[in-house]
């Protein structure tokens, strides 16, 4: 197996430093919920799909919109501007958060689940699955963790089971803070374009 041969710093935008279907697969786990105009977005999925080879697999992680409307929801003063009400219906309008405290979350763009699908597929992909990374499990309390370790390896081997089959349901997915999407190049941009 071929080992690393280089870690690169580059734009999402633009990686022109990259051959056209230079990749048999490729990750994108970040730029297109840190990116949050919308041309940028496009840009970033579109220069993913041209430096993946035909048929290459793609990795794309999103964080879903209404998990952040449940985040601020429980803990408000974490998420400021999201402690008031008009903030979170705001940004369950843009779908973009900028958090209020120096240091703090980088600016952020978060998804409606339904639209993740359809942004993928417009730009050159066939889905293959969408997992909710965190799932379920991220609802839990640190208490609840603790009852269900303190019941033994057994009984938390199990429960993961239970994360894991539900983790591709698509009426929990919101649940989870981060959705990996997976899916195959199926055509080239400069096609679509033509």
């Amino acid at each position: 197996m071929e080992q690393f041969t280089a870690f690169e710093v580059a734009d999402a935008t633009d990686l022109s430093r990259f051959t056209d279907g230079q990749f048999a697969a490729s990750l994108m786990l970040g730029p297109l919920y840190h990116l949050q105009q919308a041309a940028d977005r496009v840009a970033a999925v579109q220069e993913l799909n041209r430096v993946t080879e035909m048929n290459g697999i793609v990795f794309v992680a999103f964080m879903p919109r209404v998990r952040h409307v449940l985040s601020s929801l429980l803990s408000p003063v974490n998420w400021k501007p999201n402690d008031e009400a008009e903030a979170i219906i705001r940004f369950m309008e843009t779908g973009t958060f900028d958090h209020q405290n120096e240091g703090r979350f980088t600016g952020a763009y978060y998804y409606n689940i339904e639209e993740i699908q359809p942004f993928m597929e417009t730009h050159g992909f066939e889905t293959l699955k969408i997992i909710g990374s965190s799932n379920i499990g991220s609802l839990l309390s640190q208490d609840q963790w603790n009852y269900w370790k303190e019941r033994g390896d057994e009984e938390m081997k199990k429960i993961f089971d239970i994360f894991l089959r539900t983790a591709e349901n698509p009426y929990v997915l919101g649940a989870s803070s981060h959705i990996l999407y997976i899916g195959r190049k199926k055509y080239s941009q400069k096609c679509v374009n033509i």
